[in-house]
């Protein structure tokens, strides 16, 4: 009799073996079976629910693909984390206390939290997860706790994903965040969600006393159909721009910064920053606001930056010569009702000196040698009238009506136009080449196995917008701009750096006029100009103190810039001093 009680308890636990399986397996036809008639989700777990008390369905986070910066460093990517979930009534669950108390101590998440979370989970009236972000190393001790207190029917452990940002606030207006469906919301996670996959995949489970937790459904999104995806940043220039960019912030105060740098062999974006800026690790914390990619949403009249597309296309068309010499008069011009001045008069001056001491008057007096025709031909040859269609949010250009006079005149000196970080770059690199590159943002993506998928090609969206003689010309001219004028504090020792200042006033739309205080100043520029690489721009969007113009607010930046990412390229300098 006793010799035979093993034999028994073998034969009781092999037939509740055999059983659990044949009911899985009956579970799992009517599954199918349902599915064939039911098409909604949220319909077909509420029958199946009712149909078995032991089946109730989970949320999985999946596996997503990682950002990658040129070089293969990781901007955004999955981390597996554990998570627990729990079956729909917190009722089954056994030796609650000391469940809740050794849940508590392997955690370390408050007692109170946790029953909480229990508690409002039990409400839901579904399954539930209640922790989650849960450490890998902590398996082996949930599992004991989890078998000990009798809860292996209802209380589960899950490796799931959580996505995860490395570098917090560094391009985080750029790359953007995944939200609570593990979509993508913002930025290149909004953009190229499909490849880089992910989301939430809900799942049928069984609840066994002999089986534990057996999924009666395959789980999607770890069979390789997930990308990476590299984009055209270098993150260790990014890191350059991020410093300057707080450097910036410490001593203006401003609302807003954008640092936008291309190269001009590719058009590739090798830095984008901004301020304010997020971290998307916790990007709830934030407000829209802050998560905007504001070198790419906002526009602002350019000022003084416009005034080299002019003259340049002015001398291009030969309405005015390189030996021109324009008479500024008195510093003053109407147009249309109003006076425009410059800061002092300066008389006649060379063509190349309207630019170097950014004349008003001279750039207006030149402009109006320009037919309505010739200044959309302008426009559309610096692509400065169309988006480029290249991120999520990107603002069009804004341009007055070319049929007044007075419009065209006010847009020579950049007011009545609006433009963003990004285009100003972009447009502003035809002035070094002589043509139009379309930005790129993306470089690849690649799949599990190492398969490469090129997302972009250097593309030329204008080509020969100027001559070569003209752009020699306004070379020179961009480069004395920043050796003896209102661009001299970028200039550096080891570099030749071409460009522009600005400052514009905002419009107060409240006041109907524009304002004295705030103010946007900028530097865009290009180096090393003798053989032009990258093209960047500084906007500084009211910044706070005394002398607020492009060349005290934004240009000594622009030159700190330029050195540090031509040293960290390994570029010879081109001027000895």
């Amino acid at each position: 009799m006793f010799e035979s009680d093993p034999l028994r308890v073998k034969f009781r636990a092999r037939l509740k073996l055999v059983g659990g399986f044949l009911f899985l397996y009956f579970a799992f036809l009517l599954l199918k079976a349902f599915s064939l008639h039911v098409t909604d989700r949220n319909e077909l777990e509420e029958k199946i629910s009712k149909k078995f008390s032991r089946v109730f369905t989970v949320s999985v986070p999946l596996y997503r693909g990682s950002i990658k910066d040129s070089q293969g460093r990781d901007l955004a990517l999955s981390v597996p984390t554990l998570s627990l979930y729990a079956h729909p009534s917190v009722k089954h669950i056994k030796r609650r206390k000391e469940f809740v108390k050794g849940l508590s101590r392997i955690t370390k998440i408050p007692e109170k939290e946790i029953e909480r979370r229990l508690s409002a989970g039990e409400k839901v009236g579904k399954s539930y997860t209640f922790l989650r972000g849960i450490s890998l190393s902590l398996r082996e001790d949930l599992r004991k706790l989890i078998v000990d207190t009798e809860n292996a029917s209802v209380i589960g452990i899950q490796q799931e994903y959580r996505r995860f940002y490395p570098y917090r606030y560094t391009a985080s207006n750029l790359i953007g965040f995944v939200g609570n469906e593990g979509r993508g919301l913002e930025g290149m996670e909004y953009k190229f969600d499909n490849l880089l996959g992910g989301g939430i995949q809900r799942l049928f489970v069984y609840a066994g006393a002999g089986l534990g937790k057996v999924f009666l459904e395959p789980l999607k999104g770890r069979l390789g159909t997930q990308k990476d995806v590299f984009l055209t940043l270098d993150l260790g220039v990014q890191n350059i721009a991020e410093g300057i960019k707080h450097e910036i912030v410490r001593k203006w105060k401003p609302k807003k910064v954008s640092i936008v740098l291309m190269d001009l062999k590719n058009g590739n974006i090798v830095a984008l920053a901004n301020y304010p800026s997020y971290d998307p690790n916790n990007y709830r914390k934030f407000p829209p606001e802050r998560r905007k990619n504001h070198a790419v949403t906002d526009v602002f009249e350019p000022g003084s930056i416009m005034k080299p597309f002019f003259i340049a296309y002015a001398l291009e068309k030969n309405k005015v010569a390189p030996y021109t010499r324009v008479d500024t008069g008195r510093g003053r011009i109407k147009v249309g009702k109003k006076f425009v001045r410059d800061l002092k008069p300066r008389g006649k001056l060379k063509l190349k000196d309207v630019l170097v001491y950014s004349s008003n008057v001279g750039t207006i007096l030149v402009a109006r040698q320009l037919d309505q025709q010739e200044v959309k031909d302008l426009l559309y040859r610096f692509h400065l009238n169309e988006k480029f269609y290249v991120f999520p949010g990107e603002a069009k250009p804004q341009i007055p009506d070319l049929k007044f006079p007075a419009n065209i005149d006010y847009m020579s000196i950049g007011q009545g136009i609006a433009l963003s970080a990004v285009h100003i770059t972009a447009s502003f690199g035809a002035l070094a080449t002589g043509r139009v590159l379309k930005p790129r943002i993306v470089l690849k993506a690649q799949d599990m196995t190492g398969r490469e998928e090129s997302l972009s090609q250097v593309e030329v969206l204008r080509d020969k917008v100027l001559s070569n003689k003209t752009l020699n010309w306004i070379r020179n001219a961009l480069i004395e701009v920043v050796e003896r004028g209102t661009g001299r504090k970028a200039r550096s020792k080891y570099f030749y750096i071409a460009g522009k200042t600005g400052t514009s006033q905002k419009f107060d739309v409240k006041e109907g006029k524009y304002s004295r205080e705030k103010v946007v100043t900028y530097f865009a520029g290009f180096f090393p100009a003798t053989d032009p690489r990258f093209v960047g721009v500084i906007v500084v969007d009211e910044p706070k103190g005394r002398n607020l113009y492009g060349g005290e607010v934004a240009a000594p930046y622009f030159r700190k810039l330029a050195e540090k990412v031509a040293f960290y390229y390994g570029l010879k300098p081109d001027k000895i001093e």
